[in-house]
């Protein structure tokens, strides 16, 4: 399916908890330290391989982590690091929602929570995300689903 014409309708940034800012912090910085610390006592290859390790994990951490939730007319958008995202169009969502239970998702979730927001598929995996305001973001992705359903539906009608 073509969102490339799709108007934005809402966005909002994820919430990211300590812990998950300690650790994209903390993994790099520690192979990083390591590394200055083995190149300067001689260990050249081990340091250059901890070098190379600090930037491969830091990248990983760049694309894998999400920047953006995005609510389009026909889809809804989770914008990672760099050219990289994940787009599910309303025709295979199911319902949007806030949940507390224990699913086996994808997760996009940057914060121990005890609810997120649900992406309900009609086939496979749902989709778990940590948007900074969930009820707003719920609101304005079922007002969007809504009006795509009716659009859709006036659309086959006719």
């Amino acid at each position: 399916m073509n969102y490339s014409r799709s108007v934005l309708l809402y966005q909002d940034e994820p919430a990211y908890g300590l812990y998950l800012k300690l650790i994209v912090v903390l993994v790099p910085a520690a192979l990083l330290v390591a590394s200055i610390y083995l190149l300067s006592s001689g260990e050249s290859s081990g340091g250059l391989a901890l070098l190379v390790e600090a930037f491969i994990i830091g990248f990983i951490f760049w694309i894998v982590f999400p920047r953006r939730y995005q609510v389009y007319e026909d889809h809804i958008r989770i914008a990672l690091g760099g050219p990289f995202s994940v787009k599910v169009g309303f025709d295979k969502i199911e319902a949007i929602r806030v949940t507390s239970k224990f699913i086996f998702s994808i997760n996009f979730v940057t914060r121990l929570t005890k609810s997120y927001v649900e992406i309900a598929k009609k086939r496979g995996m749902s989709i778990a995300i940590t948007p900074r305001d969930n009820d707003m973001f719920i609101e304005n992705a079922n007002r969007a689903l809504t009006q795509w359903v009716k659009k859709s539906a006036a659309y086959r009608g006719s």
